[in-house]
């Protein structure tokens, strides 16, 4: 369960592909263009990571590279730290399927990071040079519903990500980062941190009365674990790990279940709890008919994981006989990104960091969140 999967409905695929299609004409231009600038763009030459020829971790390359000047609408920004999610597996490998096909090999990857702001172009007064930012690798959706179209300008996937000492991100995707969060912990924040966010403030609404179930002991859960106890919630884990459970239990788990000695755990997890009110789905589909086990009545379960559906479909008949509410969600938009940044600054609440690699040895990133055998995130150091 903690071993995410990469799959994606075929109408979500076939809208977002369509809106990709059109990423070189609207971003790419952007990036290569030349203008006047605010601030100062350093001489010389940097590193990058590219995802070269997708066949493996081992053809992800680092490079040498003209450090950019920004164009219109891009920022330049000096990455002290980036973070790695499930899905920079997929695009490693070019198993993402959204858009279809390879990626370009000079694709920049990760859609995760922090950084510090060097140079804007002219009328930028949001963000200002200096400043330490992270985004949402939605850089376009600022707020409101999501749409496929955001994967034209989806950060380490159809446009450059984090994995360099210097990159260009949108400013309209830019969140300020406040002073008492640290580089390392921001950059963790636009993938596993919000979609967390999204899922239990967004969605569940999550209350100091509720008990939230979250499935495994990755990025996700970890965050669910913080933010939910934040809220005052009553917070239940499950892990194949014993030794995994008890770390959570450090971290607040209220209660814990080993899904690997007890397949039924959905019973055990309601026979604990009397009924879970909201579901972290952090698998997908072949954990469903257990999470509706867990829940009672009225619970609201988030789709996050995008595993493959098992053999037999989940018996949905659990949806109607407990009134359940189901919702699927994809990471989150800069407003929630804000405003997760401003509670986390307030509660300063820390994510749990599993490791952090050094940017010459980013692969080992890559197989670690692959092997599924750490707790929280892992994050890539590239400047300080």
């Amino acid at each position: 369960m903690e071993k995410n999967t990469l799959a994606i409905s075929r109408r979500a695929a076939v809208a977002a592909a369509a809106g990709a299609a059109v990423a070189a004409s609207i971003i790419r231009p952007a990036m290569a263009a030349t203008a006047q600038i605010l601030g100062q763009v350093p001489k010389g030459k940097m590193r990058v990571w590219q995802v070269g020829e997708q066949k493996s971790f081992e053809t992800l390359s680092m490079v040498t590279r003209p450090i950019p000047t920004p164009g219109p609408g891009m920022a330049l920004i000096k990455v002290h730290y980036a973070g790695i999610a499930a899905r920079d597996q997929g695009i490693a490998m070019n198993m993402f399927p959204v858009p279809p096909g390879p990626r370009a090999q000079t694709l920049i990857p990760l859609s995760e990071g922090c950084g510090e702001v060097l140079a804007l172009p002219p009328g930028e007064t949001r963000i200002k040079i200096g400043e330490r930012v992270t985004a949402p690798h939605w850089a376009q959706w600022v707020s409101g519903p999501w749409s496929p179209a955001n994967y034209v300008a989806d950060v380490g996937n159809t446009i450059d990500g984090w994995l360099g000492e210097y990159v260009l991100i949108p400013t309209i995707a830019l969140v300020r980062v406040p002073d008492n969060i640290a580089s390392e912990h921001a950059a963790t924040l636009s993938g596993s941190g919000v979609t967390a966010w999204h899922a239990l403030h967004e969605v569940a609404k999550v209350r100091g009365d509720d008990t939230v179930l979250s499935l495994g002991t990755g990025g996700v859960s970890t965050f669910g674990l913080l933010f939910a106890k934040a809220a005052g919630a009553r917070v239940v884990v499950t892990s194949a790990s014993d030794a995994k459970l008890e770390q959570m239990k450090k971290l607040g788990a209220d209660i814990t279940v080993n899904y690997k000695t007890n397949p039924q755990w959905g019973k055990e997890v309601f026979d604990k709890t009397g009924g879970v009110s909201v579901v972290l789905e952090n698998v997908g589909p072949a954990t469903l008919d257990q999470s509706m086990a867990a829940c009672g009545n009225n619970a609201r379960i988030v789709m996050i994981g995008t595993g493959r559906p098992p053999p037999t479909p989940p018996n949905m008949n659990g949806m109607y006989l407990k009134n359940l509410m189901l919702k699927a969600i994809s990471a989150g938009s800069r407003t929630m990104v804000e405003n997760m940044v401003t509670a986390m600054s307030h509660g300063n609440l820390k994510p749990a960091i599993a490791l952090t690699v050094p940017f010459d040895d980013a692969r080992r990133a890559y197989t670690e969140i692959r092997d599924g055998d750490h707790l929280g995130k892992i994050v890539i150091k590239v400047a300080s």
